[in-house]
C-alpha cells in the first residue's frame, strides 16, 4: 500500500465478501435480508437474489426437537443489539429440507457513501445501517456423525442438561430436564433459569455463581429448585462456560443431578441411626460367620465391654457359653431357612454380673447384589415383663384356685375378668365375659342392691355385707360379699371394682341346724327323761303296774331314737356339698310308695308317675328321703284308722312337680312355715317338725321350692317343685 493510502477501496471489500466461501448475510433493523453472498446458494441452496426481502427468521429450522429455534427467531426478529450477543448457534433450514447448524456473530455498520458500506452496490438501497453476519463451521446434522453422536448422548442422558447464552437465556434443554422439572422444552426456551427459582437460595449464592462463571471457571454446588408443580427439589448442579474460537465465553452448559431422594435417604438413615443408638434394647448385625459388624450402645452396656472391642467377635465374647451356643444355633437356622425367627433367651453377662431375658427377632439381611450377607437381631429386654407375668400367674393361680366367686368390673359395669367359680355359678363356663355387664349376670331382683354397693366401691370405699340369692339349681344361697376399689394406672379415681363373694350357705345352715337340733334334743330329752324318771319312781314305790310303766318307757325311748335319727339325717344333708344330679322322680316315687304301702297296710297309699326318664329333675340323692318323710308324716299323724295318701308326678317344660295329698287333719302354721321357708325353728320341739325341716333342706339343696295348701274336703297338699335336669 502506497504512502497516504486510505486502505483498500470499497470494491475490495465487496470483492472479498462476494468470494467468501462462508455464507454472509446482511439484514436491516427490521430483520429483513438486504444482502446475501453467492456462498448462500452453494452452502444453503438459496438464490441470493431470492433471499433479499425475506425475514432472516424464516430461515431458522423449526423442528420441535431443537429448542434453539424459537430463541434464535426471536433474536432475529429484534435485530437491535444483535451485535452485542457474541457468537451463537443458529440451526438453518437448507433449501433441500435438512438442517445445517452454524456459529454466527453479527456486526453493526453504517452504509458507505455509495449506499453499501462495503456491501456490493445496490444491496442496501436507502437504508442507513445494516447488521452483517458470517455463518461459519456449518455441519450437516443429517450426516454429521460426531455432532449426531454428541446429540444422542445429551438427549439420552439421565441428568437434566440445559444450555444458555451469556445472558442466561435458555437455548436448549434435554428430555431429562423435562422429566426432572416437569417443564416442556417449549415452556423454558427463551426463559432464564430463574423459572426454577424456589426462593430458598440466598442472593449471595447467585452472586457467587455468576462471579465464578464470568471468571471462566466451573461452578459446582447444590441448589434447591422448584419443579413446575411447585414441589421443591434438591440438585447437585455443575455449570461450565463454553469458550469460542475467539476466546470469549459464548454460552453456559448446566448439568443437574436430582439428589432429593438421596438427601431424604441420608436424613432418614441418620434418623434411623439416632433411633437405634437411643434404644435401650440391643441391636446387632452379624456376618455369615457370626462376627459383629454393627452394635448399638445398649449391647455394650449389658455386656460390660466396650463396643469397639466387640467388633469382629460373637456372643461367646460377653455372655455365658450355654446361652451363646443357643443363640448361635438360632442364628444358623435363620441363615439356613432365610426366614425371620423369634425366640427368648436369658443370658448371664459375666463382666457385669447381670441376668436378663430378651425377646429376640432375628432376620436375614442381604448385600447390594442380593446375596445373603448375615443376620441382624433386635433384642427386646423383657426381664421386668417376665417377672410381672410370673407374679400375675401366681395371682391368677390363687384367684382361679379360690373357692370364692371373684370378678371385676370397670366403671361402666362391664366385666373385666371372672374366675372359674364365678363363671360356673353364673353359667358362663368358657364364655368371654368382657362383652357382659353386671346386669347380664346378676338376677333382676337383686341387681339394684348390687349396683348401689358397687357405686360405693367406685367412690373409694371398701364394702362388706351379707346377702342371699336364689340359684336356678342350687336354691337359696347366702353370701358374704366384699367389694374393693380397683386401682387405676394413675392412682386417681378407681378404674373399677373387684368383688369377692364367699358362699357361707353351708356354714350358716350348719349353725341353724345345730341350734335347732340342740333345742329339739334338749326339749324332747328333758321331757322324756322327766316322764321316764317319774315312771321309774312309781315302779320303785310299787304304785304303778311294772309292765305298763315299762311299755311307756320303751315308747318314749323310741320317740327319742326317731328324733335322733332325723337329726342325724339333717346333719348328713348339711355336711354334704350341695351337689345335684339327674334324678328320675317317677321311678323314685314308685319305689317309695310301694315301700310305704307295704309298711302301712291299713293305709291307702297310691302313686301316679310317668314312665322312666320322662320326669327327670335336678336334685340331691336325698330326694327319696324327703318324699318318704312326707308320706310317713301324713300316715302317722292322721286322725283316722284308714289314712289315704296320694302321690303324683307332673313333668313341666322347666320343672318337675311332686304332689303329696292326704285326707288328714292338716298341718298347723308352724309346720307349714318350717316346710316352706325353714322358719319357726324357735317353736320346733317335736319329731314331726324336725322331719319337715329335713324335707325343707333337701328341697333347698336341690334348688327347688315347697308349697302347702289345703285339700278338699279336708287334708293337706304339699307340692315340691324341682328344676328339670338338662338333657
Amino acid at each position: 500500500m502506497s504512502p497516504g493510502s486510505q486502505g483498500p477501496p470499497a470494491g475490495f471489500f465487496a470483492s472479498f465478501v462476494e468470494g467468501c466461501s462462508d455464507p454472509v448475510v446482511s439484514v436491516d433493523r427490521e430483520g429483513t435480508v438486504v444482502y446475501a453472498n453467492p456462498a448462500t446458494e452453494a452452502v444453503l441452496g438459496y438464490d441470493p437474489a431470492g433471499l433479499r426481502g425475506r425475514d432472516l427468521a424464516s430461515l431458522v429450522a423449526s423442528e420441535a426437537a431443537d429448542g434453539r429455534a424459537r430463541s434464535v427467531r426471536e433474536r432475529f426478529a429484534r435485530v437491535e443489539g444483535l451485535d452485542d450477543r457474541g457468537s451463537f448457534s443458529v440451526p438453518v433450514r437448507h433449501a433441500a429440507g435438512h438442517t445445517v447448524t452454524f456459529s454466527v456473530r453479527f456486526h453493526e455498520h453504517a452504509t458507505g457513501s455509495d449506499g453499501s458500506g462495503g456491501v456490493p452496490d445496490g444491496a442496501t438501497g436507502d437504508r442507513d445501517a445494516v447488521y452483517t453476519g458470517i455463518f461459519r463451521d456449518g455441519v450437516d446434522e443429517a450426516g454429521g456423525e460426531t455432532l449426531e453422536t454428541f446429540r444422542n448422548l445429551v438427549e439420552h442422558a439421565g441428568h437434566a442438561i440445559y444450555i444458555t447464552d451469556v445472558d442466561g437465556t435458555i437455548e436448549y434443554v434435554n428430555p431429562a430436564f423435562t422429566d426432572h422439572t416437569g417443564y416442556e422444552s417449549g415452556e423454558v426456551l427463551g426463559e432464564t433459569p430463574a423459572i426454577l427459582n424456589s426462593g430458598e437460595m440466598p442472593d449471595e449464592y447467585f452472586d457467587a455463581l455468576w462471579s465464578t462463571l464470568l471468571d471462566g471457571e466451573v461452578w459446582e454446588e447444590e441448589i434447591i429448585d422448584r419443579r413446575r408443580d411447585g414441589e421443591p427439589y434438591r440438585a447437585h448442579q455443575t455449570i461450565a462456560p463454553v469458550v469460542g474460537d475467539d476466546g470469549e465465553v459464548s454460552r453456559f452448559v448446566a448439568i443437574q443431578t436430582d439428589v432429593t431422594a438421596r438427601k431424604a435417604a441420608m436424613g432418614q438413615l441418620k434418623q434411623y441411626r439416632d433411633i437405634v443408638e437411643r434404644l435401650d434394647d440391643p441391636v446387632l448385625l452379624q456376618n455369615r460367620d457370626g462376627e459383629f459388624e454393627l452394635l448399638n450402645e445398649a449391647v455394650s452396656e449389658f455386656a460390660g465391654v466396650d463396643r469397639e472391642a466387640l467388633y469382629g467377635t460373637d456372643e461367646f465374647a460377653f455372655m455365658d457359653a450355654e446361652t451363646a451356643g443357643e443363640v448361635d444355633e438360632r442364628r444358623q437356622s435363620v441363615l439356613d431357612a432365610e426366614e425371620m425367627a423369634e425366640y427368648e433367651v436369658s443370658p448371664t453377662f459375666p463382666e457385669t454380673d447381670r441376668e436378663a431375658t430378651f425377646s429376640t427377632q432375628r432376620y436375614p439381611y442381604y448385600d447390594a447384589d442380593g446375596d445373603l450377607a448375615g443376620t441382624f437381631a433386635i433384642c427386646r429386654n423383657v426381664t421386668d415383663r417376665k417377672e410381672r407375668e410370673r407374679e400375675l400367674e401366681r395371682y391368677e393361680r390363687a384367684i382361679n384356685g379360690a373357692t370364692d366367686l371373684i370378678a371385676a368390673v370397670d366403671r361402666d359395669g362391664r366385666l373385666l375378668f371372672a374366675n372359674p367359680q364365678y363363671r360356673e355359678y353364673h353359667g358362663l363356663e368358657d364364655r368371654d365375659v368382657t362383652d357382659l355387664t353386671l346386669a347380664d349376670v346378676v338376677p333382676a331382683d337383686g341387681y339394684e342392691d348390687v349396683e348401689r354397693q358397687v357405686e360405693r366401691a367406685l367412690r373409694g370405699e371398701s364394702v362388706e355385707y351379707r346377702t342371699t340369692r336364689t340359684h336356678p339349681t342350687r336354691g337359696r344361697r347366702t353370701f358374704d360379699v366384699r367389694y374393693y376399689p380397683l386401682g387405676g394406672p394413675d392412682d386417681g379415681e378407681p378404674a373399677g371394682v373387684v368383688g369377692v363373694l364367699r358362699d357361707v350357705t353351708d356354714s350358716e345352715n350348719r349353725a341353724r341346724q345345730l341350734r335347732v337340733v340342740d333345742r329339739v334334743l334338749q326339749h324332747n330329752l328333758r321331757n322324756a327323761l322327766t316322764v321316764v324318771r317319774g315312771r321309774a319312781e312309781q315302779i320303785a314305790a310299787g304304785t304303778a303296774d311294772p309292765a305298763a310303766a315299762a311299755e311307756y318307757v320303751v315308747s318314749r325311748a323310741d320317740d327319742l331314737l326317731e328324733t335322733s335319727e332325723k337329726a342325724h339325717h339333717i346333719t348328713e344333708i348339711l355336711s354334704d356339698a350341695p351337689e345335684t344330679e339327674p334324678v328320675d322322680v317317677g321311678r323314685v316315687v314308685r319305689e317309695v310308695v310301694a315301700a310305704r304301702a307295704e309298711e302301712f297296710p291299713d293305709a291307702t297309699i297310691e302313686g301316679s308317675a310317668p314312665d322312666d326318664g320322662v320326669a327327670t329333675a335336678s336334685a340331691t340323692t336325698w330326694l327319696s328321703r324327703a318324699i318318704d318323710e312326707l308320706i310317713r308324716n301324713a300316715v302317722i299323724h292322721h286322725d283316722r284308722e284308714q289314712p289315704t295318701v296320694t302321690v303324683s308326678v307332673e313333668p313341666r317344660p322347666e320343672s318337675v312337680e311332686i304332689r303329696i295329698a292326704d285326707d288328714g287333719p292338716g298341718l298347723n302354721q308352724m309346720n307349714r312355715d318350717v316346710l316352706v321357708d325353714g322358719t319357726a325353728v324357735d317353736a320346733l320341739y317335736h319329731g314331726s317338725g324336725l322331719g319337715l325341716w329335713l324335707v325343707y333342706w333337701v328341697v333347698q339343696q336341690s334348688g327347688g321350692d315347697a308349697a302347702v295348701a289345703d285339700a278338699e274336703p279336708r287334708g293337706t297338699v304339699v307340692s315340691l317343685t324341682l328344676p328339670k335336669a338338662d338333657d
